[in-house]
């Protein structure tokens, strides 16, 4: 018996042959470098609808790891046996879960891969007899104390009774990178997370409004995203000087249609950016009539013209879906101190007139570009 950790893909399995292979691939890759950055040991290894790590220095924290790797449904550290049989199976088995069961209501779950003279019903029938007649206290299918879970694949049998569920998706690099416009606050972190599980690598644009608190909270939820979840590229943040270009629209464009006119300025930026980069997307935080500024007139006045793939990511969630989200990927605490900048300026008219739009947006429309610099997330 030799324990490993089980990691199990779900969308990825779809695919066709030789896409699976390069997603496999890029799965595998993915674990290993989440395993190094996080100092522990395990050999990732493709097998047929599976990814085993062999030899985990710590299974548990291993499986704790992998279940924050983009593309995996599930992970479980798992003790693997070798048999001949059926009953040496069973055998095997009720050595590993007797000491777990005894004294509680238990099921167990088994499904198999592979050709074998027995089903996975057999398996279960035979080994909760057996677990039963070692001291469990009953059998409950659909509310037990404890789940003896097995998997039978070939002449191998992994053992099990943990399960952490993973991100789902696909594996980061399966998809073309993507420049998110970033604030640090919920919405916009939220949106870079689930890009990233859709495989594109994500990097990430701030606009500096002159606030360093603002700023310093954006650093630090761009890292955590970053060394969290992000694999397989370095990802970037790049720091926009916008503040003042804030100002000069301020002074310029009239009230209801200053923030509309800034966040136009901002795409404009944000793609300028990508096309040096050779990004071909960008990605905003906005939801479909979540504040004035994003009814759906107003962001075709933001978008339109701009020469890159737009994508929105929250565009039918709720704020309470947003926020909660937040919660499981473990940045909650910390953006939710965010200060909002871009809302200081007037309320907008909730469905902008194109031509007035057009008219104030001309007023600044040839000013200077910002100055930007890069910070490299997974350094310092």
């Amino acid at each position: 018996m030799e324990w490993v950790v089980l990691v199990r893909y779900s969308e990825v399995a779809v695919k066709g042959r030789a896409t699976r292979a390069r997603m496999e691939k890029l799965l595998a890759s993915g674990i290993r470098e989440m395993l190094e950055r996080e100092g522990l040991q395990g050999r990732p290894v493709r097998v047929e609808g599976r990814i085993i790590v062999e030899e985990p220095s710590s299974p548990a924290e291993a499986a704790r790891v992998i279940a924050r790797v983009m593309g995996v449904k599930s992970v479980s550290p798992a003790a693997r046996i070798a048999f001949r049989s059926l009953e040496e199976l069973v055998e095997g088995a009720a050595s590993f879960f007797a000491p777990r069961v005894r004294g509680k209501v238990f099921r167990v779950r088994a499904r198999r891969a592979g050709s074998h003279s027995f089903t996975s019903k057999d398996v279960e029938r035979l080994l909760g007899a057996r677990l039963l007649g070692e001291g469990a206290s009953g059998v409950d299918l659909e509310s037990p104390e404890y789940t003896a879970y097995i998997e039978v694949r070939g002449d191998q049998a992994y053992l099990y009774d943990e399960v952490y569920p993973g991100p789902g998706g696909l594996p980061i690099g399966s998809e073309d990178p993507v420049l998110v416009l970033y604030s640090g606050g919920f919405d916009s972190t939220v949106a870079a997370w689930r890009l990233l599980r859709r495989g594109s690598p994500v990097h990430l644009l701030y606009y500096d409004m002159g606030e360093p608190r603002a700023l310093e909270i954006a650093l630090e939820a761009a890292r955590i995203l970053a060394r969290r979840y992000a694999y397989n590229y370095k990802p970037k943040l790049y720091i926009a000087s916008f503040a003042g270009v804030a100002g000069i629209v301020r002074s310029q464009v009239k009230p209801g249609y200053q923030l509309l006119v800034l966040r136009r300025l901002m795409m404009e930026k944000a793609a300028e950016i990508a096309l040096g980069e050779g990004i071909e997307a960008i990605a905003t935080g906005e939801s479909v009539g979540q504040v004035a500024s994003q009814t759906i007139r107003n962001l075709y006045l933001i978008s339109r013209m701009i020469d890159a793939a737009i994508l929105r990511p929250l565009a039918g969630s709720d704020k309470d879906e947003v926020m909660e989200e937040a919660r499981r990927i473990g940045v909650y605490d910390l953006v939710s101190r965010q200060i909002e900048v871009c809302g200081r300026a007037p309320n907008p008219t909730p469905r902008g007139d194109p031509r007035t739009f057009e008219e104030e947006y001309s007023k600044v429309a040839d000013l200077p570009s910002p100055q930007v610099r890069t910070i490299d997330l997974l350094e310092g």
